[in-house]
């Protein structure tokens, strides 16, 4: 069966644009530039992308198009080394099983939106307690910034007091906050509901196929660039606008005598592309064959980090507006996760003008943003299934089912009171240290084992042209060395979960560890089931033999393609006109 191919080259670059843009560039990016200096973080960022993220995004683009397969197929180029691919896969199902639920608590803030008084905006609601402070009212006088989400202390007049009446609508009403995951409580039937939209979305959206798909993205991606610009545009129009902006884009030098800074540039660079996750590289496998990758791995890694960028710039100019209002500093907003999302982003919006216009927009962005991460990773395990399975693609919308109901299932344990704990216990772990690990073997697989003069060759075969000497390098050097650091800068800077005051148990710790391995675990497996069952005499054979490619590294399938292509001219020669 031929690997299906996109309509237009445009289509795929837009695919993996959404895909690296994400919600992360609203939600992530503004407290990476808060925390780490402004501009000092941004000229970081800018030169980490293109010393480490465009090599890498190039290295699974080539090996995505020259197999033209999915995640595990790939690994055909060095067998010992598949772990790479099915960890790769374990980290996307994971990743979108809790992505869901975010997709639909933006999508039930969404639909508050249309109120007209928005419910985090006022304390005059059945779920608001007596202590409930009014947005306008608040001025933020302390601010936890160490932990994955902060929590924010607020008074009035100098007192503190309880939570805004943003807080309590994300705490009380949306989630139904329990104590912990000691207590997860019932689910929450209105979020369930959300998360079967969601589910039945992503169905009709994947089961179209990248034909349809690869046009679908044009909308939501494009819909998120022109409503940031109406921000960006909007905001600056606003007093108070060209402080957010000067405190986002002054550089605060004493801040590159922290290694921090630099630890948290380069892996925001290399990860906002989703680096050894399998999307890159599945994508590409639907590319031609002639393809220039080099091109593409520049203008996207490029495209991504402006537009992170440019997204910053729109939400600092509303935010300054807001902080002068208010009579704070712009670091009073220095929130991540879920807080910055969920309780600043409606408090900012809700100081507007016209607030419920500019809040249906900004979840409207989210949701566009979201669901162009959320896509490449159901098909990157759907990939995956029908690589190991091929049967599997004589019934795809089964296997779009099958892929989507466990997605469901699982996330019902998002949807209970106790939700958000379980969330971010996940999302703690999911990345760490598994995705550097990943890295790291996939640039020795290919650089090394592989080697860097067959690697070559594959581009030559395939578009004509050899690549830079020093992007060579940067495969077997320097991107490697970068992902080493990150890995053990992150063992040695970890620290245990915690989701504001609530401390996590060391059972949750323990089940925390044991969904970061879930990823790693194929790695010793396939490595030494291939290497015991490869042919040899000893050990040695056995293991050398394991980092060659395969019979099966080649264009797959080559067969029924060369001959859909050549079958017309051997028509011709048997019935010459």
């Amino acid at each position: 069966m031929v690997h299906e191919q996109w309509r237009s080259q445009l289509d795929y670059l837009i695919t993996i644009l959404g895909f690296g843009v994400g919600s992360g560039a609203f939600v992530k990016f503004p407290f990476y530039c808060m925390r780490n200096g402004g501009g000092a973080f941004l000229i970081l960022f800018m030169f980490f992308t293109i010393i480490g993220t465009i090599p890498c995004v190039f290295l699974e683009m080539t090996i995505g198009q020259f197999s033209q397969s999915g995640p595990i197929k790939v690994w055909n180029i060095c067998p010992a080394f598949k772990g790479i691919g099915i960890g790769g896969v374990v980290v996307a199902w994971i990743f979108v099983s809790y992505y869901n639920v975010n997709f639909t608590w933006f999508m039930y803030y969404f639909y508050n939106s249309f109120f007209h008084n928005l419910p985090w905006d006022h304390c005059d609601n059945a779920w608001n307690t007596p202590s409930c402070i009014h947005n306008k009212n608040v001025s933020v006088v302390s601010n936890d910034s160490t932990s994955n989400t902060t929590d924010a202390r607020y008074s009035i007049n100098g007192t503190v007091r309880g939570m805004t009446a943003a807080e309590e609508f994300w705490k009380l009403q949306m989630l139904g906050q329990s104590d912990g995951l000691e207590s997860l409580g019932g689910l929450r039937w209105h979020l369930v509901a959300c998360l079967a939209v969601t589910t039945v979305l992503l169905f009709l959206w994947i089961f179209q196929g990248i034909k349809v798909s690869g046009k679908l993205v044009y909308i939501t991606v494009g819909v998120p660039y022109i409503l940031i610009l109406v921000f960006l545009i909007r905001g600056c129009l606003l007093p108070g606008s060209a402080e957010g902006i000067y405190y986002y884009v002054y550089p605060k030098f004493d801040k590159l005598t922290d290694p921090t800074v630099w630890i948290q540039s380069c892996s925001y660079a290399l990860y906002s592309m989703g680096i050894s996750m399998g999307c890159i590289v599945t994508m590409s496998g639907h590319n031609r064959m002639d393809n220039n990758c080099f091109r593409d791995a520049i203008i996207i890694s490029l495209i991504d980090s402006l537009s992170n960028v440019f997204f910053g710039f729109a939400f600092f100019s509303i935010v300054g507006h807001v902080a002068f209002q208010r009579g704070v500093t712009v670091e009073a907003f220095q929130s991540s996760g879920f807080d910055l999302a969920f309780i600043v982003y409606p408090e900012i919006v809700s100081a507007l003008p016209l607030s419920q216009l500019w809040s249906v927009l900004t979840f409207c962005t989210l949701l566009s943003l979201a669901i162009d991460s959320m896509v490449p990773c159901v098909e990157i395990v759907i990939a995956a299934l029908e690589d190991m399975f091929p049967r599997l693609m004589k019934r795809h919308w089964l296997t779009i089912g099958a892929v989507l109901l466990s997605l469901f299932l699982f996330g019902l344990i998002y949807t209970s009171q106790g939700g958000i704990f379980v969330v971010t216990l996940v999302d703690w772990y999911t990345y760490f240290p598994s995705m550097a690990v990943l890295g790291i073997l996939e640039c020795i697989a290919v650089g090394w084992c592989y080697g860097t003069k067959r690697f070559q060759d594959d581009v030559r075969a395939m578009w004509g042209k050899a690549i830079p000497q020093v992007m060579v390098i940067s495969l077997k050097f320097v991107c490697p060395l970068f992902l080493v650091v990150i890995c053990c800068y992150s063992l040695y800077s970890y620290r245990p979960p915690q989701y504001h005051d609530y401390i996590y148990p060391t059972w949750a710790t323990a089940v925390g560890w044991l969904i970061s391995f879930s990823s790693l675990l194929p790695l010793p497996t396939v490595f030494i089931w291939t290497v015991y069952n490869t042919q040899g005499a000893t050990l040695k054979e056995k293991m050398k033999k394991s980092f060659e490619p395969n019979e099966y590294w080649s264009r797959s399938p080559p067969e029924e393609e060369f001959t859909e292509v050549l079958q017309p001219m051997v028509e011709r020669e048997n019935n010459p006109v």
